[in-house]
């Protein structure tokens, strides 16, 4: 296990006032991510984690009043936020692409099986334009064209 800190510990490891350390974690939580900068024991006491000892020395070296350190949290605060959404956007997208060609498949296969008045439209306005195209060998294997009823009478 990691080694933990108390606020009296962290203060004097990155020499910050006590008072400072718990006024950043009263106004910026968002900063500070449990389990990952600070801990929180079962009575409610805060211990800080090394990774939360780097973003308080990281604070008190850009911070020299507290205009300063509201501007260091607000910026911490961006660049947490940001390396959190493109990490969260890139997961996503990639999952996206995994999942699309099942799911475009899966469609198809509701479309071809349990059409929908839509589905329906779309499929014949597809398979006219593929048939007017010469291109009825592209067409699913299974697909058997069905002739509306002025058509049924064309083909005969």
């Amino acid at each position: 296990m990691q080694n933990l800190y108390t606020i009296p510990e962290a203060a004097e490891l990155v020499g910050i006032k006590e008072t400072t350390i718990r006024s950043w974690l009263r106004r910026h939580p968002e900063v500070f991510q449990v389990d990952v900068h600070v801990a929180i024991e079962g009575n409610g006491r805060k211990l800080f984690t090394e990774a939360g000892l780097e973003i308080l020395r990281s604070r008190a070296s850009n911070s020299a009043t507290d205009d300063d350190a509201e501007t260091d949290a607000e910026n911490d605060t961006a660049n947490l936020l940001e390396s959190l959404l493109d990490e969260d956007a890139q997961k996503l997208a990639r999952e996206y692409w995994r999942q699309l060609p099942g799911r475009v498949l899966h469609r198809i296969k509701l479309m071809r099986d349990n059409p929908t008045p839509e589905d329906r439209e779309i499929v014949a306005k597809s398979v006219r334009a593929a048939l007017n195209a010469g291109t009825e060998h592209l067409l699913l294997p299974t697909y058997q064209p069905m002739l509306l009823e002025g058509q049924a009478d064309e083909a005969n």
